[in-house]
């Protein structure tokens, strides 16, 4: 299992196929005349047409909704945007980076607070608002597909970036307008000190959420459970007390050991994982939540699945992607291209 490579190679990128495997890759230079004849055949029999391009650019090639919804009524227009259709960031470039992290305040407000006061922003992780904001557009063209069934009309539909995010983060956005919210980032101590992360006596870390009381308990501190300063309430009033207190019963024991300790108590209490350990959790193998995947060049790397889980629905095959553009002469062919036509377009620079 190769895992913390570098780089990866165009024979074999799993974070590409992760997002294109089943797909047929046609690539086409919309900017040529052929090209663009081309492609407004695939659209003259396609059920849906997606795109992240912005809009300016959709209009100067003729692919904006209001000219594609004249001449195939019946397709589904589906765009990812970055700040919607409105306002002086309408067409500002994005990436979930800067629309879905950085802009909804999940960075600032989630901040690391240092010993002196200063704070460091979280960072961003790494194609989580595109796979959200991916998911909303499907289920928004699954919606539009089944009201095309019974009007024949097709629509256009949109996900945004920042609207997504907006969402993802609705708790947090709602919580901060209340008059005694505090005002974040918060420390440690104030992010609810007798749950979430703690280090264990091995080094490893464990997300904690149980009653505190057994803690004490199964740390050798049942006195704790009689302290004023922790009784009901109180800790309200000695946060830090009561966050190093947890802090110190943690470290009486191993994380396995706080696992297996904690079972009998039926709490939601996990391993505080790095991303490397999500892919050899044995829970996760087996659910089929993540599987191995073999390339040629004798690399073999855990990649997880699809989400779906349905009676009646098996999970495709994570075949390895083709390359881009592998397949334009196969679904050229199938559109009433023929050689000749082909050859025509690969010299003029039609087709890649």
């Amino acid at each position: 299992i190769s895992l913390g490579r570098e780089q990866f190679t165009p024979e074999e990128n799993p974070i590409f196929d992760l997002y294109n495997t089943g797909k047929d890759m046609v690539c086409l230079n919309l900017k040529e005349k052929a090209g663009m004849e081309a492609m407004l055949r695939l659209l003259d029999k396609a059920d849906v047409f997606i795109t992240n391009n912005r809009p300016a650019a959709l209009e100067r090639l003729g692919l904006d909704y209001e000219t594609l919804h004249k001449k195939y009524p019946g397709l589904i227009y589906g765009i990812v945007r970055g700040y919607g259709t409105k306002g002086p960031d309408a067409d500002m470039k994005a990436f979930d980076t800067t629309a879905f992290w950085a802009r909804t305040g999940f960075l600032r407000d989630q901040a690391i607070v240092m010993p002196d006061g200063q704070y460091l922003p979280v960072n961003h992780p790494s194609s989580v608002g595109d796979s959200y904001t991916g998911s909303v557009l499907a289920l928004q063209i699954l919606a539009a597909m089944l009201q095309k069934q019974q009007t024949g009309e097709g629509q256009l539909v949109s996900a945004s970036l920042y609207h997504v995010g907006m969402f993802a983060m609705a708790t947090m956005i709602v919580k901060q307008q209340h008059q005694k919210s505090q005002v974040l980032p918060n420390t440690r101590a104030e992010v609810n000190p007798g749950a979430g992360g703690f280090e264990c006596a091995d080094g490893q870390w464990i997300f904690l959420n149980c009653d505190r009381s057994v803690i004490y308990t199964l740390a050798g501190r049942p006195e704790l459970c009689e302290d004023e300063r922790l009784v009901g309430l109180n800790w309200r009033e000695n946060k830090e007390f009561f966050y190093q207190t947890m802090c110190q019963c943690i470290r009486t024991k191993t994380r396995q050991e706080w696992l297996e300790a904690l079972q009998p108590y039926d709490t939601a209490t996990v391993p505080l994982n790095h991303f490397a350990d999500a892919a050899a959790d044995p829970q996760a193998w087996a659910n089929d939540f993540i599987r191995n995947v073999a390339y040629p060049t004798g690399y073999t790397h855990r990649v997880p699945t699809s989400p779906l889980e349905m009676e009646h629905l098996t999970l495709p095959e994570l075949d390895i992607t083709k390359a881009i553009g592998q397949d334009t002469e196969k679904v050229l062919l199938e559109f009433g291209y023929n050689q000749g036509e082909i050859a025509e377009m690969k010299n003029s620079g039609a087709i890649v």
